[in-house]
This record gives C-alpha cells, structure tokens and sequence, in this order.
C-alpha cells in the first residue's frame, strides 16, 4: 500500500535508544499482523471479516508495532438515526473502527508508558497517564476518508462515496468506552437524561461525524474508479 504517510508526532530519547510513535496505513504484511494479533491478544478473540473489507493502521514505537486500529464496513446497513435513510450517509459512506489494541508496553505501567515517549498526561497525583488510545484514534480520524477510498475507489462515482460517520462499540463487559468518550465520540443511542444506553446487541455504540471532504476520487494520485477498470 504506497499511499502510507508517515506522520512522526513525538520523538524522544532514553540512554542510548531513540523512540518514535507514528501511525500509518499497514501494507498486506501488517493486516496478516493484525488479524494474528486481534485473534490472539484482542478481547474479541477473533480477526476481522474478509467481507467487512477491512484495513489496518499501526501504531509505531520506533521498529516496534505496539498498537493497532482495524477499520471496516459497518455490519449493520442500516440505522435509523446516524445511516441507511434518506438524508443520512449511506453504508458505504460509514467506516467501523471494529478493532483496537495496545500493547501493555505503552499503556499505563508498561515499560514505555513514559512522559515523552508516548502521549498522556500527568494527573494531579504525579501519575503520568498515556492517552494512546485516544490519541490513536484522533491519527486514523484524521486521514482515514482519503486512505478509504485510496484503497476501494467507489464503484459509481456518481453515487456519494466520502466516508461521513465513523462508528465504534463498547462491549460493556469488558470496557466501559471510556476511550470513545475521550476521543470525542457522539453516544449512538442515549436516553431521556443524556446518558449513553447499550443497543440490541447489548453493546453501546459511538459516533464521529466527519467533515465532507472537498477533493473527489479524481485527486487522488493513481486511483481509478473500479467501474472503469472493467473496460
């Protein structure tokens, strides 16, 4: 995949070794990483639909992967509130962020959980606190409409293809979405007082709504409609 960007955000050194923490787009190798990883170590315990047409960012500490970002289409085609309906996003114009992880290293208490080698904080106690997660997911945000549709330019161009809504879900069984929360997502469903409440699935939903974008496929350098690489 050759349209990665590398984007270095902090860079730091401890005694001899220097550290780097960047996300970027992950080639073939690292999807077969990730889908390894996620069915091994993720809470899921289980890789990513082939069909959900999935794609990975890395999260980067020096040569080390420590963490990860999966994305793919929603398996819902429809929701009454956020896409599907007239006036709303189309399913293909919504990503699912279906996969995070973070290797304990660079979360709190790990070895590289550091003040100036990841992103966080230091509390009013002292306690520095990484925000990895958060800042993660601000890093795919940020790029992944373009890196989307790079990698499956639309079928019908004449039909809407920006990505418009990330989506992601909170298995309250084992975290509370905390980081969603964090990272400035919108609660899918919420009650009379405001509060998030779970779906159908017992699962909490959340919500990015993402700025239409003023480029069309046509700019991007080497991409071509797969309607016309039929012909």
């Amino acid at each position: 995949m050759s349209i990665a960007l590398v984007e270095c955000e902090i860079n730091s050194s401890i005694g001899e070794f220097m550290y780097d923490i960047w996300v970027d787009l992950g080639c073939d190798k690292d999807m077969n990483w990730a889908q390894r990883t996620v069915a091994e170590r993720h809470y899921l315990r289980s890789p990513v639909d082939p069909r959900a047409r999935p794609m990975t960012y890395v999260v980067r500490l020096g040569e080390r992967r420590v963490g990860l970002v999966m994305a793919g289409i929603p398996h819902a085609t429809k929701n009454r509130t956020w896409w599907g309906y007239p006036g709303l996003p189309t399913q293909w114009q919504v990503v699912d962020l279906c996969r995070i992880w973070l290797d304990p290293f660079i979360q709190r208490g790990g070895e590289c959980a550091q003040l100036g080698i990841v992103p966080g904080f230091v509390d009013r106690r002292g306690e520095f606190r990484p925000t990895v997660a958060t800042w993660a997911i601000h890093q795919v945000l940020s790029r992944i409409q373009r890196d989307r549709v790079a990698l499956w330019p639309p079928v019908y161009p004449s039909q809407p293809y920006h990505i418009l809504l990330a989506i992601s879900y909170s298995d309250p069984r084992f975290h509370r979405g905390v980081i969603y929360r964090e990272a400035g997502a919108t609660p899918m469903y919420v009650g009379e007082d405001g509060r998030p409440l779970a779906g159908s699935s017992g699962k909490y939903g959340w919500c990015w709504r993402l700025p239409k974008p003023a480029w069309s496929w046509e700019e991007l350098t080497g991409i071509r409609s797969r309607t016309m690489r039929l012909f």
